[in-house]
């Protein structure tokens, strides 16, 4: 029996649909903004991050965290993405002390607890966090870059140009591989399907 549409149209639901295995769906290329488009990647490591709330050490997520510089305000933020979901569940601009102070937690080596006023949800808030790095020599990198992204936050507010040591860009090795990578599997898929097709013609 024929059921109507929301077009108005009529039409058979038990109706086989034909379907071509040799049409191709073309899908048009999306450009995803990441936000990141106009910051210079300065230094990144894997850590994971809790929050205080309701009392109590939260966690909420292992993932990167990068250290962007800005490249026309010259500011340097932190920001902590999740694995997998690539949430960001930490964005902030690296603030003058008492803010971002980083301090040892719970006696670590490889955990330190600070303030910030991040921007990752909807509405910002101060916040605070605990980072923990996976072992002290990561922890004593982590600590260096932080404090120096701080102290060039610190001269670029009061205008003194001249002053600032700028760190060298980050090259994201790990990244460029992860898009090749892909790429290489586009490039596989679109061959399979182009020798099926040329196996169906012989």
């Amino acid at each position: 029996m024929a059921e109507e549409g929301d077009n108005g149209d009529y039409f058979n639901p038990e109706e086989e649909v034909k379907i071509n295995p040799s049409d191709k769906c073309t899908l048009a290329e999306v450009k995803v903004s990441t936000g990141e488009e106009d910051e210079d990647l300065i230094f990144k490591i894997r850590a994971k991050l809790f929050r205080f709330r309701d009392g109590e050490w939260k966690e909420r997520g292992t993932g990167d965290l990068k250290l962007l510089r800005h490249n026309k305000d010259k500011r340097i933020r932190c920001i902590v993405r999740q694995d997998k979901t690539l949430k960001i569940v930490a964005n902030f601009i690296i603030g003058k002390k008492p803010l971002c102070e980083l301090k040892p937690h719970q006696g670590s080596e490889k955990m330190f607890m600070f303030v910030a006023y991040d921007c990752s949800e909807e509405t910002p808030v101060f916040e605070k966090f605990v980072i923990k790095l996976g072992n002290a020599e990561k922890a004593k990198n982590f600590l260096k870059n932080f404090q120096d992204a701080q102290t060039f936050n610190d001269l670029a507010k009061e205008g003194k140009d001249k002053e600032l040591v700028w760190a060298p860009v980050f090259k994201d090795v790990e990244a460029e591989n992860k898009k090749t990578d892909a790429s290489k599997e586009e490039k596989k898929e679109e061959k399979k399907e182009e020798k099926k097709e040329e196996d169906k013609k012989e």
